[in-house]
């Protein structure tokens, strides 16, 4: 269960004052989102995968991507993002982020903070921001553990980059070999050492989802079809946040959703809380659709874990599941429900 505790003042001032250094320092001269260097948090040794944004001019910051999951999500982010809905690229950001934006975009209690502990910056993408990003919430404000370890992710980030600058330790990210900032602590103090690493990238395996009621098989089966109709199916999150109690952090419903491309008519959708249900809610929703409305001659879908969900349904009751790059009637859809919230 992660902690609300906020920071206190002390942690505070540590993190703006290496944020202030960091900016100074324009690490996005030398390094691509791309190019991760490893923080190893001394807390619990968790690695942190430091991602330096800016290159491009747009978007300065350091996000922090958290162990495996972490890791995971930000190389599908880097791999995907072509396809990848403008409004569901949050969900696969797991870290805590230190960005510089416009005073505009602070919130009112960023401003606060800023004040209360004497700091002044000018100047547009010039205003530290924090926040930690997690899949199906809302960015949220850090807590002190977060704030620790982030200070922490932007000292040693940028030392690790003036080791490489200086030629003193070498990183290839094309060939997955970075720098590890790991500590020891010696005498009440942490002592901070480099390693030049190979990067371990997780491998994601979804378990299939099998169906074990040969009575339902063979009803759907001697259900009316639909002729060459196909379908579009997908689950992910709801593009605006519920927050359930003032104060309290919103997070993002799953929603399954269940498209007719050539009407771009939506014939069937749910809205639930957990993840954790992905595979009950959309077998059990086409599974009713089905008996209901008829048996589609073909299922699209455009991830991995939805054809490990859908694999064995449909090739036990002769649906033909395919895989494809995007659903464009599904996402037209989510464009619209974004815009209008």
């Amino acid at each position: 269960m992660r902690k609300d505790n906020k920071p206190t003042d002390e942690q505070l001032i540590e993190l703006y004052q290496a944020a202030s250094d960091f900016k100074k320092a324009e690490p996005w001269k030398w390094l691509y989102d791309a190019d991760l260097i490893c923080v190893e948090n001394p807390k619990d040794k968790m690695i942190g995968y430091c991602s330096v944004m800016g290159r491009a001019g747009e978007h300065y910051a350091l996000g922090v991507y958290l162990g495996d999951e972490g890791l995971s999500g930000f190389c599908d982010l880097m791999e995907n993002a072509d396809t990848i809905p403008y409004h569901q690229a949050l969900h696969f950001q797991d870290c805590i982020m230190c960005s510089f934006e416009d005073r505009e975009l602070l919130s009112k209690q960023d401003r606060e903070e800023i004040k209360a502990l004497g700091f002044s910056f000018r100047g547009r993408n010039a205003w530290p921001r924090f926040r930690r990003l997690k899949p199906g919430f809302y960015p949220w404000f850090i807590n002190q553990d977060e704030c620790v370890f982030l200070t922490y992710a932007l000292r040693q980030t940028l030392f690790a980059l003036h080791k490489v600058i200086d030629g003193q330790l070498r990183m290839d990210i094309e060939r997955g070999e970075t720098i590890l900032r790991h500590s020891k602590e010696k005498d009440g103090k942490l002592e901070w050492y480099s390693k030049e690493i190979l990067l371990d990238f997780p491998t994601v395996i979804y378990n299939p989802v099998e169906i074990n009621d040969d009575l339902l098989i063979q009803r759907i089966k001697k259900a009316e079809g639909m002729g060459n109709a196909s379908l579009q199916v997908d689950i992910c999150y709801l593009p605006s946040p519920v927050q359930e109690k003032r104060g309290a952090r919103p997070y993002f419903p799953r929603i399954f959703i269940l498209v007719e491309p050539k009407s771009g008519l939506v014939v069937d959708f749910h809205m639930y809380q957990s993840i954790n249900d992905d595979a009950d809610v959309a077998l059990n929703r086409l599974i009713g659709f089905c008996l209901k409305r008829g048996v589609p001659r073909e299922i699209q879908v455009r991830s991995a874990k939805m054809v490990a969900i859908l694999d064995d349904f449909c090739q036990k009751t002769d649906i033909k599941l395919k895989m494809v790059k995007s659903l464009l009637s599904i996402d037209q859809v989510l464009e619209e429900m974004a815009d209008r919230f």
